[in-house]
């Protein structure tokens, strides 16, 4: 009987990650916004950052149901110049995220690793603090805060 619960329990566990990793896919491929970080992505390419942030709050105030706003949209873009060595780029358009969605503690992380990766200890600072504030139990900002302030 015992063997019999476990083996119910681990059926269980396996269900509900597969469900926790699944249903987001799944999610997405329904969604009928466009994703806007390859629109800001080719304007980024043909006409600079700034021109793509000007085209972020435009459709965002124009055509708020086309294309998909949502916080990881811009921490992916980010996420892109940041990992192909375009700190300004990188920290432009996370720092557009901060904007948008000056709430989550997660898009002040990213913009504190930018800075960081940057070179610009003194604003890196800042975000992982604010990112704490706005959630203690971010693990991330505190490592970083400790390597931060180390001299």
């Amino acid at each position: 009987m015992r063997l019999f619960v476990l083996t119910l329990v681990m059926v269980a566990g396996l269900f509900a990650a597969t469900m926790a990793v699944w249903v987001p896919d799944v999610k997405a491929a329904f969604d009928p916004r466009r994703p806007i970080t390859e629109t800001l992505s080719a304007t980024i390419a043909s006409s600079g950052v700034d021109a793509a942030v000007k085209q972020y709050h435009d459709f965002k105030t124009a055509q708020p149901t086309i294309y998909n706003f949502d916080e990881n949209e811009l921490n992916s873009l980010g996420y892109r110049f940041l990992n192909g060595r375009k700190f300004n780029d990188a920290i432009r358009i996370l720092q557009l995220n901060v904007e948008a969605y000056p709430q989550s503690s997660n898009v002040y992380d990213s913009l504190g690793e930018a800075y960081m990766n940057d070179g610009n200890k003194p604003l890196a600072i800042a975000n992982y603090e604010k990112s704490l504030q706005l959630n203690p139990k971010n693990r991330n900002a505190v490592v970083y805060l400790q390597k931060l302030n180390a001299p």
